[in-house]
């Protein structure tokens, strides 16, 4: 079976390690051969930090589906549209606006506010933090810390652009914008290599919900709603009823 996890608030709950737990029973699924995915948000780079050296053997979708690694391989699905990111750039010079932009493996960054996604940012230091300008195949660019007259405003916007983007709302009450281009999310890149082939998804999130909606069995970590209503069970993120689970689809 195919086992597609989510990382980050569904089996990684401090942005820095995933418990150990719940590590032991991931290389327990691959020791029993079934076949283990990682898809995040987070791009390749910040994934592997997160990965003992077994686990990074598994495929990794990152950037909502904008990017994957096999077999050590990285390969870019879809950047976003050169129209589009020369208007999201603008954007972002015209109001001044806090940013990430993923390239396929360095970045352009500017956070003057505490955000939740700071120290999940190149945690290893595997990558450079650069010039806008030089980001050329943009996956994904967030538009970080929006006051909500921001985040309306470019919600209207993003909507005549050929690209997809995901809501978030910070606990300080900031928004943030994750965009990629249209089309792009998670099962759509899991289905480019996997096709029909049966699957069991765990996630937590909004980046998740085509994920758990079309697997086989789906696991929703979390109270958010929406995922509720397509998954065929939730837990709490609590690292031992995760594990627990884990061990029980194992089999």
């Amino acid at each position: 079976m195919i086992f597609v996890f989510d990382l980050d608030g569904t089996i990684c709950f401090d942005g820095k390690r995933i418990p150990l737990d719940i590590q032991h029973a991931l290389e327990q699924l691959m020791q029993k051969g079934h076949q283990l995915i990682f898809a995040s948000a987070r791009p390749i780079r910040d994934q592997l930090p997160l990965l003992n050296p077994q686990l990074q053997q598994a495929m990794l979708i990152g950037g909502n589906g904008a990017i994957t690694q096999v077999n050590k391989q990285i390969s870019v699905q879809k950047p976003i549209p050169a129209v589009a990111f020369m208007q999201i750039k603008h954007w972002i010079e015209e109001w001044d606006l806090d940013y990430l932009a993923d390239d396929c493996w360095d970045y352009s960054k500017r956070l003057r506010q505490a955000h939740s996604i700071e120290h999940n940012i190149d945690p290893a230091k595997l990558a450079q933090n650069r010039p806008l300008s030089a980001i050329q195949q943009p996956i994904k660019t967030i538009l970080l810390n929006l006051t909500q007259t921001q985040f309306l405003f470019f919600k209207q916007q993003l909507a005549h652009l050929d690209v997809n983007f995901i809501e978030h709302c910070e606990t300080n009450g900031g928004f943030n914008l994750d965009i990629t281009a249209k089309h792009i999310n998670k099962y759509h890149t899991l289905t480019t290599y996997i096709g029909q082939a049966k699957y069991v998804a765990f996630g937590n999130d909004m980046n998740d919900i085509e994920l758990l909606h079309y697997a086989d069995y789906s696991v929703c970590i979390g109270d958010l709603a929406p995922l509720h209503a397509v998954a065929s069970t939730h837990l709490p993120a609590s690292p031992a009823d995760i594990t627990e689970k884990i061990i029980q689809l194992i089999g």
